[in-house]
């Protein structure tokens, strides 16, 4: 980890060992509380689809709904808590996500859920890099770091994994609505104990790039919508919005190149180990989302599974990514990120073409086993989520970690889309088979980036 860096993140080191580690439990349990949301709406889908009407694409835009604005504002969310202080923006973010939690579980239609849900995308992206960022200034180290990083990925992707078993449960006894009502009580108490006892930083003097903001948001709105536009063969409207996005991703990187101050510092962009690091987290996410939306869809569709045998159908996959995401952050303390984050992708790559071959002989088994074993990926995110951070330069470590997630959100987003619309065209067995190898092929591409971003590994 650069000097500068840990000279500027060392005086918070010396906050107690046991108030230091529950406000690490709590930071972690924040990240997990963003990941939850992310995935338990995929086993409600159909439970929504039947109580509010609307077809496969209002189902995707629940999910992308929330991932979109979560993935386009995590970059200028980084700037603000370096900025104004990460506490206060994290804190902001949990009291955003509850109010946003209250109109998702009143929604009386697709309109005021996927609102809803675009509310909660904001809030996330505010707690998000504002927790990575704390955690950072509380452990220095870059081994104690590593081991943080394995408990907050843990969590993190033990969210991820458990949404849908969660999700099942509160619906078959409680109704969707519990889905939502359920954040409530874990935003007050981890915000709160975030507000009390995490450290306040000093606020830098760096200026927002809302122009970069406002066309990074409309870029991926637009190819995320033109993708789900897509799966409904709206030819036309599919042409509209992937040209448009094109467009506005054109235009922001002009206005990124131009700005005084970008959303994304020269120093972070003119790392190639930092740009390799980014192709990596795209990739994680657009194999997880892709794959557990299609699973998840799949099983409570031609497979006729109900909404709490098919949360039960993840519960290996939860145990699997909680083992491997906490197993991820003392191998990459012990021997460095390439090997964890190469194991995390051949087993994702292997799993997704097992799920392929359970969608081609109907078997549900299958499916199940492969989902496991794509839930291995685990062992690729602490470890990629220290490579990027030791790239960081003075001052910018939530816009390291900003930048991170918000290619691994993009990469979320767009898997939810393309993956979704693939499913949807292909049909129940040739496109569920076919959207699992895409997935498998960028778990493939993504041990190209893993060898890159680690190149000077021996």
């Amino acid at each position: 980890m650069p000097e500068d860096l840990i000279d500027d993140v060392c005086p918070e080191s010396t906050m107690a060992p046991p108030l230091r580690t529950l406000t690490l439990v709590a930071l972690s349990l924040t990240f997990g509380l963003v990941q939850l949301d992310a995935t338990i709406v995929n086993v409600a889908l159909p439970t929504l689809r039947t109580d509010l009407g609307g077809g496969v694409d209002a189902a995707q835009w629940a999910v992308d709904g929330y991932a979109v604005p979560f993935a386009a504002l995590l970059l200028s969310a980084g700037a603000v808590g370096d900025r104004w202080g990460h506490r206060r923006s994290c804190v902001a973010g949990f009291a955003l996500f509850g109010a946003a939690s209250v109109g998702a579980a009143l929604a009386s239609g697709w309109t005021m859920l996927i609102a809803a849900r675009i509310a909660q995308g904001v809030g996330a992206a505010a707690m998000l890099p504002a927790s990575l960022a704390i955690i950072t200034r509380l452990y220095p180290d870059s081994r104690e770091r590593s081991r943080a990083l394995g408990l907050w990925g843990g969590v993190a992707t033990l969210g991820f994994a458990s949404g849908p078993l969660l999700g099942g449960l509160l619906i078959t006894h409680l109704g969707w609505p519990a889905i939502f009502w359920v954040n409530l009580p874990v935003a007050a108490v981890v915000g709160g104990t975030i507000a009390v006892l995490a450290p306040a930083d000093e606020p830098t003097a760096r200026r927002l790039d809302p122009r970069g903001t406002l066309l990074g948001v409309v870029a991926l709105a637009a190819v995320t919508a033109g993708f789900i536009e897509g799966g409904q063969a709206r030819l036309p409207l599919t042409v509209v919005l992937l040209a448009g996005g094109v467009v506005a991703g054109g235009l922001f990187a002009r206005s990124e190149h131009r700005a005084a101050e970008p959303l994304v510092p020269a120093a972070l962009v003119g790392s190639a180990t930092f740009r390799w690091a980014l192709a990596t987290g795209f990739a994680f996410n657009f194999a997880m989302y892709g794959a557990l939306l299609c699973v998840s869809l799949a099983l409570q569709g031609p497979y006729g599974f109900s909404a709490l045998a098919g949360g039960l159908a993840v519960l290996p996959m939860a145990v699997v990514v909680s083992v491997g995401a906490t197993a991820s952050g003392h191998l990459a303390a012990a021997l460095g990120p390439r090997l964890p984050m190469l194991a995390g992708f051949s087993c994702a790559g292997v799993g997704a073409l097992v799920i392929a071959i359970g969608a081609l002989a109907s078997s549900p088994t299958t499916i199940i086993v492969g989902l496991a074993a794509v839930g291995l990926c685990s062992l690729a995110m602490p470890a990629m989520t220290s490579v990027a951070l030791d790239t960081a330069p003075s001052g910018h470590a939530g816009l390291a970690g900003g930048s991170l997630n918000t290619a691994r959100q993009v990469g979320g987003a767009v898997g939810v889309a393309l993956l979704g619309a693939v499913l949807n065209v292909g049909g129940d067995r040739a496109g569920f088979a076919l959207a699992l190898l895409l997935a498998a092929g960028t778990c493939a591409a993504a041990l190209l980036s893993t060898v890159k971003a680690t190149g000077d590994e021996a």
